[in-house]
């Protein structure tokens, strides 16, 4: 449902839908993390998807304060698919087992929903720590925050827009039981693109700019690992744009979305040798809708990014 005024002085219901895989070291903190928010009419689902190491004894400790489910190992699309079937919440908010969110951070979520009651995903930004909690970098994505309907402007970068990681993604129930289930082989490693490329297509997007979850970047996680992480990005892209565009067909949208718009998409075909038309990429840059700064598109040109979305 979307939310309205008087739902929201009701206080929506928030699922907070934690995924875990064999992440004992941090998986503590992130529950605590869930548990500690300003924000208390909540549910905390704690989905383990099989792990091996001894985090079902650390789920199974919080007894009746979380809900907890334990499956056979079949990945992150399969993880949150099989936490989302039993929610009830109005707010679906994400947390990987490896991350931490900030005690406001769900309060300041439910605010913006409430303030735009036609958004389908709220996000904010992320400060990147290391495995130890050291913090690293700025907060990331590095562009202003969006706010607002964003159709046009995905149709001519092929789909791309500056998302965060999904520690940072919060769906309404509404979108969700439109575009639900994830395609739980396609998006086994990485599953929250399946969500944020469909986003744009159904509704507002709404971002709130500060930094209210701890991103980790650790030996164990997709992105911290550069062994042929490019090419891996490559074919991730042209698999999400496959489904991307069918999803849309069968939604009943009569639009398709072109990877040869894609920005980080093209950039990484010239970094991997496929394309060599900077004259091409240049045009990409300066048409590149979610940076205004001419600074910024000139700085584009010259450093690789970190474009996930």
């Amino acid at each position: 449902m979307i939310l309205n005024k008087n739902e929201c002085k009701k206080q929506p219901l928030v699922s907070v839908l934690i995924t875990n895989y064999n992440y004992n070291h941090y998986l503590r903190e992130a529950i605590d993390s869930a548990l500690n928010q300003t924000y208390s009419h909540r549910e905390v689902i704690v989905v383990d998807d099989g792990s091996t190491d001894n985090s079902r004894e650390v789920i199974a400790s919080y007894k009746d304060k979380i809900i907890s489910v334990f499956k056979e190992n079949g990945g992150q699309a399969s993880a949150i698919n099989a936490g989302f079937t039993i929610s009830q919440g109005e707010i679906i908010c994400f947390l990987d087992a490896d991350d931490v969110w900030l005690p406001t951070k769900v309060e300041q979520v439910v605010q913006s929903a409430c303030a735009y009651p036609n958004a389908v995903v709220i996000y904010h930004k992320v400060q990147n720590i290391d495995g130890t909690g050291q913090l690293t970098g700025k907060p990331w994505p590095p562009y202003k925050v969006i706010m607002g309907d964003i159709f046009s402007q995905v149709l001519k970068t092929g789909g791309w827009w500056p998302c965060p990681p999904s520690t940072a993604l919060s769906f309404t129930r509404t979108f969700l039981m439109k575009v639900m289930n994830i395609p739980e082989e396609d998006y086994r490693f990485s599953a929250e693109p399946y969500l944020t490329d469909l986003a744009p297509f159904l509704g507002e997007i709404v971002g709130i700019n500060q930094a209210l979850s701890l991103f980790r970047l650790h030996g164990a996680n997709n992105w911290s690992n550069p062994t042929d992480l490019d090419k891996r990005q490559l074919q991730n892209y042209e698999v999400r744009t496959e489904i991307l565009n069918q999803k849309l067909i069968n939604l009943g949208i009569n639009v398709k979305v072109n990877l040869a718009d894609h920005w980080p998409y093209q950039h990484l075909r010239y970094q991997l040798g496929y394309e060599k038309n900077l004259i091409y990429l240049s045009r990409l840059v300066f048409q590149d809708p979610w940076q205004s700064r001419l600074v910024s598109k000139l700085h584009m040109l010259l450093k690789i990014g970190m474009y996930k979305c």
